[in-house]
C-alpha cells in the first residue's frame, strides 16, 4: 500500500466516530493530502446520512459483488454538494458510504474489506475507515489491515471504559494504536486522568461546540476550538510517515490501467477505471 490506512474505532455508539473520521478527512485534505473515507461499519452505517447521500452504490454492494468499487465513490468538493462525478483536480476528499439495509447488511461479505481498503490506499495519501463500535468479527479486519489505529472516546465513564476494551480488542486482531481522540470535552475534562486510564497517547482533545449540520466544522467553522482540534489531529499523523504518493496519479493501480494514457485523459477517468479494473482481477 502507497498511502495510509488509519481505522478510526469507538467501543461505543455516539462518541463520535463517523463525525472525527469525516472531519479528520476535510483537515487532511485541506493540508494537501487526497483522503477516501469509509464506512465499514456494515451493521449501522451513517456515513451517507452524514454527508447527505442515501442513494447509489455503496460498500455493502462492493462486498455483495454488486457494484464496482468506483461506483461506491462519493466526492465531496468543499464548494458544493456530494457527487458520484469526480473533480478534475485535487486533492480530493471521497467518502465511501454504506448502505442501512438489512439485506445489504446480510449479502455483504465483510472478508472482502481488506481487498478494498488496500485497493483505496494505493491511491490515495489517508484511506480513514469508519468502523464499527463494539466487539464484533467485522471491526477485526480493518483494524488488523489499518496501519494505525485511532480511539474516539467521550469523557463519560461508560464510554472510556469501552474505549479501553476496544484497544485490548484492536491489539489482539492486530492493530497497532495510533492513540486516543477525546470528544464532547468540557473545561472539567480531565485529559491527563483519561490518557492515564486508556494507557494510550491523546491525540485530540475536541470541546463540544454550537457549530451544526452535515458539513465538516473544518469547513464551516475553521476558527472554532473543535476545528482546530482535528487540524492538529491532521497534523499528527501526516507527521507520523510518508503519506503516500500526494496524488491519485501517482498510485501503482493507476500504472496497472488498461485504458490509454492521452492527454485527453484525467486522473479521475483513469482511477475509476482501474477500481472498475481492480474487481475483476
Amino acid at each position: 500500500m502507497s498511502g495510509h490506512v488509519y481505522a478510526v474505532a469507538g467501543g461505543k455508539g455516539g462518541v463520535g466516530k463517523t463525525t472525527s473520521a469525516i472531519n479528520l478527512g476535510a483537515a487532511l485534505r485541506a493540508a494537501g493530502h487526497d483522503t477516501i473515507v469509509v464506512d465499514a461499519d456494515l451493521a449501522m452505517a451513517n456515513l451517507g446520512a452524514m454527508v447527505d447521500v442515501l442513494s447509489g452504490p455503496t460498500l455493502h454492494d462492493v462486498l455483495a459483488s454488486e457494484a464496482a468499487l468506483h461506483e461506491a465513490l462519493v466526492w465531496l468538493p468543499e464548494d458544493g454538494p456530494p457527487t458520484r462525478s469526480p473533480p478534475d483536480e485535487g486533492p480530493y476528499l471521497v467518502a465511501v458510504p454504506g448502505s442501512r439495509s438489512l439485506d445489504a447488511f446480510a449479502a455483504a461479505d465483510p472478508d472482502g474489506l481488506g481487498g478494498v481498503l488496500r485497493s483505496l490506499a494505493d491511491a490515495a495519501d489517508f484511506v480513514l475507515c469508519d468502523t464499527g463500535a463494539g466487539l464484533s468479527h467485522d471491526n477485526t479486519v480493518p483494524l488488523g489491515v489499518a496501519d494505525g489505529v485511532v480511539v474516539v472516546t467521550t469523557p463519560d465513564p461508560v464510554a472510556v471504559a469501552d474505549a479501553r476494551k476496544t484497544i485490548d480488542f484492536a491489539a489482539r486482531a492486530g492493530g497497532t494504536i495510533v492513540g486516543a481522540v477525546v470528544t464532547h470535552a468540557g473545561e472539567e475534562t480531565d485529559v491527563s486522568a483519561l490518557a492515564d486510564e486508556l494507557g494510550v497517547e491523546m491525540l485530540a482533545v475536541v470541546p463540544e461546540t454550537d457549530a451544526a449540520g452535515d458539513e465538516p466544522l473544518v469547513e464551516t467553522a475553521p476558527e472554532s476550538y473543535a476545528a482546530d482540534a482535528y487540524e492538529r489531529l491532521a497534523a499528527t499523523l501526516a507527521d507520523r510517515g510518508d503519506p503516500g504518493t500526494g496524488e491519485f496519479a501517482d498510485s501503482d493501480l493507476v500504472s496497472r490501467s488498461t485504458e490509454p494514457e492521452t492527454d485527453d485523459t484525467t486522473v479521475v477517468e483513469r482511477l475509476s477505471g482501474v477500481f472498475d479494473r481492480s474487481e475483476n482481477d
